[in-house]
């Protein structure tokens, strides 16, 4: 009997983690409390390599990669700044191109990588891990 009564006791106090874990509400709120950090911030990023975060910054440039197989939305120093890749087969998630980014303020949210050791990246998916801030001109005219 003791033995049935712990075992009830235990699934009692592990439904409301299940609850909670499957909540689209808190995991809604647990994206938005990633760490926003500032695209040439590198050296903060390099602590938080393999997390979820979010990089606020201008977008340099946008490149492409061989045969146009990756676009590149480049933060800094195409070589060492944050850059935000998309690879061909999410192209057609973006129908609106990628050029559009270029000179604007944006948001990037997802998992922090490092491409070879050395780039810090975040891949992008889906449109809605980036978000438009706003223009560089209306950043540097904000007082």
């Amino acid at each position: 009997m003791n033995k049935i009564l712990l075992t009830l006791l235990l699934l009692a106090l592990a439904a409301p983690v299940a609850l909670r874990a499957q909540d689209p509400a808190t995991e809604e709120s647990a994206a938005s409390e990633a760490p926003v950090l500032a695209a040439e911030d590198t050296a903060a990023m390099e602590s938080k390599v393999g997390s979820e975060i979010i990089v606020e910054g201008v977008v340099r440039n946008v490149g492409k990669g061989p045969n146009d197989g990756i676009t590149f939305l480049n933060f800094g120093d195409r070589r060492t700044g944050f850059v935000a890749v998309i690879f061909r087969p999410a192209y057609d998630k973006f129908p609106e191109g990628f050029d559009q980014y270029a000179q604007q303020k944006v948001r990037v949210r997802g998992q922090l990588e490092k491409y070879r050791d050395q780039q810090l990246q975040i891949k992008l998916f889906t449109p809605d891990q980036l978000e438009v801030v706003a223009t560089e001109d209306a950043a540097t005219d904000a007082p």
